[in-house]
């Protein structure tokens, strides 16, 4: 495209296109996941089919820009600029957009979308293929509305741009076409439609399994916890009432223990942090089988039992002296002799985690849920194996869903910089503060969708092309017989013409046609001089009917005044009148003081009655042919009156005010008779006060309200020399 060549009507027309393009693709269309409607490439295609290839890039440019901003991904540049290239050539070609669209992404779309993956994008290989095809399905659907577009609005072919095909192309071509466009849209539509509705359920499947598979873990793990809170709460009430002695501490302990095997350790210790008792009592020993001397006053557990005298849950840590274990301490007070101000020490549970595992194994059922159960401190207690998680870590993940389109929460927690998530999860908080996440692998979901995406895809391939050969077959065999008669009709004689085209295959529609055609081409001459004496005389009517009709427009129907769009369309004229000739203009607004009074008491046939006896007087009283009277709306009334004498309009005014006041009003139901009163608002000024109507309208107005306020039945108008 050079400078010569360009067209200015087409450079505004694609620049136009490009705009539109550009604020539709700021706002694309979600259906699930990363999968969003394009709209905005439907103007690039449009470009492309009436004005060519480089006019379309430049409306690709544009529309491309608007998925940059959206995405943040410079390939929509590379993707969609060469596509509207190619279309925009294919086009050249013969070739209808829909076509080119398909060809566009079998050969180079998807090709060029996966290598751009592949070597920039950071997005998982399992995720490629969905958004591969749905580039590919978006190409095709925008394709589709671009070609109903052109249809639709034939004004578009006006500019007759560079993408026109040189070939006109036959009806045969074009019914074929616009029946492959249809389908192919009803299939899309449907398609879509389908797979939304398929992976909404889905998805609400997925969440309610979650929800159940949380609900069930939850209530499992703070039944867990409370049982062995009990068991340590229950062991120091013992230990309390019993008053027994450290020697009995712990064959007591390790009895316990036996009782209870979901402790992986337990110990009592003495009002001095020193361990008395401990099971499995091998902790007790050191190497040399001698009693260690150990000391937990460092230890959470001993001091929030025993210093704050309650039940206390720790958060998870690692084991010390009795093994190097994760675990959670459970521990309690008890007292001497039951003395509740004397604490004489705290027994304490490590309770074994692997109860979790041990649960997380049990869910063998379809897809295994992945588990991680983290403390109030947000340290990881049980992460499923899958996960690689450490215990005692902090739980750190993204839960940003970003572009992605999805009923469920999702959760990142390799990568959390990913604009992929990786699970989909719920989670609860439990009792003691602990929270629980239940997550699922996103992958199946995107699996079921991917696939369910190539399947609509194929589909639509499949059904362009049996649709294209179908369809052509049948419209050969509808429009052969019309193309001889459309070919032939009038260079060869009737009985001729009949033979070739009237056979036993010719439908009924052909031998109508066939009949019609010649029936009018006998008639054309008979009745082309009836038809220019009825034009002749039905235009003649249409002038009178538009004189009669512009009068209506003009006049309001009741007061017979004119109407307000009337006086502001002649304002200009007026004002240049008076700009020329230095003439100053007054411009009043009556407003008819308690109106809505008259219409309560006499009713509304009275207050129209009221309207018109105004109106009446006001073209008395205003009457000059420069003058404009209109009924501005309801009980108001607009004056403009060119070549004001300022000294003059306000007594005219005060005047007519008087008159107005002292008229007496008949209702036309009642006979009852009644008077109206006035307020006036006006303004004189010099023609140069402002050009804008609007302008003089405030300042009448503000006096009106003002007369209004100072208690109605008053003319207030403001001169202004300038």
């Amino acid at each position: 495209m050079n400078k010569k060549s360009i067209n200015p009507q087409h450079l505004i027309l694609a620049l136009v296109l490009g705009v539109i393009g550009f604020i539709v693709n700021c706002y694309p269309i979600p259906i699930f996941a990363n999968v969003q409607l394009v709209m905005g490439n439907t103007f690039t295609v449009v470009s492309a089919v009436i004005l060519g290839p480089w006019y379309a890039l430049l409306t690709a440019v544009f529309s491309a820009t608007g998925l940059m901003v959206t995405w943040g991904s410079p390939h929509v540049y590379l993707l969609f600029c060469i596509e509207a290239v190619f279309i925009g050539f294919i086009r050249r070609k013969g070739v209808y957009p829909l076509y080119g669209s398909a060809i566009y992404w079998i050969l180079i779309g998807m090709p060029l979308t996966y290598l751009y993956m592949k070597i920039v994008s950071d997005l998982p290989a399992s995720h490629m293929p969905f958004a591969i095809i749905k580039q590919s399905i978006n190409g095709l659907i925008y394709a589709c509305l671009a070609s109903l577009i052109i249809v639709l609005v034939p004004k578009l072919w006006q500019f007759n741009g560079q993408g026109t095909a040189k070939k006109r192309r036959s009806f045969n071509a074009q019914v074929t076409y616009f029946m492959t466009l249809m389908i192919t849209l009803c299939l899309l539509i449907s398609a879509l439609s389908f797979n939304y509705l398929f992976l909404e359920k889905q998805q609400q499947l997925l969440k309610q399994n979650l929800t159940d598979t949380t609900q069930h873990l939850s209530s499992a793990t703070e039944q867990y916890i409370d049982d062995h809170k009990k068991v340590i709460e229950y062991a120091a009430n013992f230990l309390s009432l019993a008053n027994t002695t450290n020697d009995e501490w712990q064959p007591m302990l390790s009895q316990l223990h036996t009782s209870y095997p979901s402790f992986i350790t337990m110990l009592i210790a003495d009002n001095n942090a020193r361990v008395k008792a401990g099971s499995p009592g091998v902790m007790m020993l050191d190497e040399k089988n001698n009693i260690k001397n150990m000391s937990i006053s460092d230890r959470d557990y001993f001091i929030q039992s025993f210093h704050n005298r309650q039940l206390y849950v720790s958060s998870v840590f690692k084991g010390r002296g009795f093994g190097s274990d994760s675990i959670i301490a459970i521990s309690a007070p008890f007292y001497q002799n039951n003395n509740q101000a004397q604490v004489a020490g705290i027994i304490e549970g490590s309770l074994n985690l692997q109860f979790f595992a041990n649960i997380d194994n049990q869910n063998t059922y379809g897809e295994k849920e992945l588990l991680v159960l983290i403390d109030d401190n947000k340290k990881i207690i049980y992460a499923s194996s899958e996960l690689e998680l450490n215990e005692e870590d902090e739980f750190t993940y993204s839960d940003d869903k970003g572009a992605y389109h999805i009923a469920l929460n999702t959760i990142n927690i390799r990568d959390l910089e990913s604009t992929s998530p990786e699970h989909v999860f719920v989670k609860k908080r439990l009792n003691n503060g602990w929270e629980l996440y239940v997550l699922k692998p996103l992958s199946p979901l995107l699996k079921t969708a991917e696939q369910q995406m190539l399947g609509t895809f194929l589909m639509l391939i499949i059904s362009i092309i049996f649709t294209f050969i179908i369809s052509r077959k049948v419209c050969q065999l509808l429009t052969a017989p019309l193309e001889i008669v459309a070919n032939q009709f009038g260079n060869i004689n009737n009985d001729d013409l009949k033979s070739q085209v009237l056979d036993e295959n010719s439908s009924k529609e052909v031998f109508n046609l066939y009949q019609r055609l010649t029936n009018s081409k006998r008639e054309l001459l008979t009745h082309q001089l009836e038809l220019e004496e009825t034009v002749a005389i039905r235009t003649d009517e249409l002038e009178q009917a538009n004189k009669k009709l512009l009068a209506l427009v003009d006049k309001d129907p009741l007061t017979d005044l004119k109407n307000r769009r009337y006086a502001e369309d002649k304002f200009d004229g007026l004002l240049d009148f008076c700009l020329r000739g230095e003439h100053a203009i007054t411009i009043a607004i009556l407003d008819l003081d308690f109106f809505k009074q008259v219409n309560d008491t006499y009713g509304h046939l009275a207050g129209d009655e009221c309207l018109r006896t105004v109106s009446s007087l006001l073209k008395q009283e205003f009457k000059r042919d420069t003058d404009i009277v209109s009924r501005y709306g309801g009980e108001e009334f607009l004056l403009i009156l060119p070549i004001s004498n300022a000294l003059k309009i306000e007594h005219h005014l005060n005047q007519f005010k008087q008159k107005l006041a002292a008229l007496v009003i008949t209702s036309p139901t009642d006979q009852q008779q009644f008077s109206v009163t006035t307020s006036i608002g006006a303004i004189t000024a010099n023609a140069s006060f402002s050009t804008d109507i609007d302008v003089w309208i405030k300042v009448a107005d503000d006096n009106l309200y003002a007369a209004k306020e100072q208690g109605r039945n008053k003319v207030i108008i403001n001169v202004i020399n300038e």
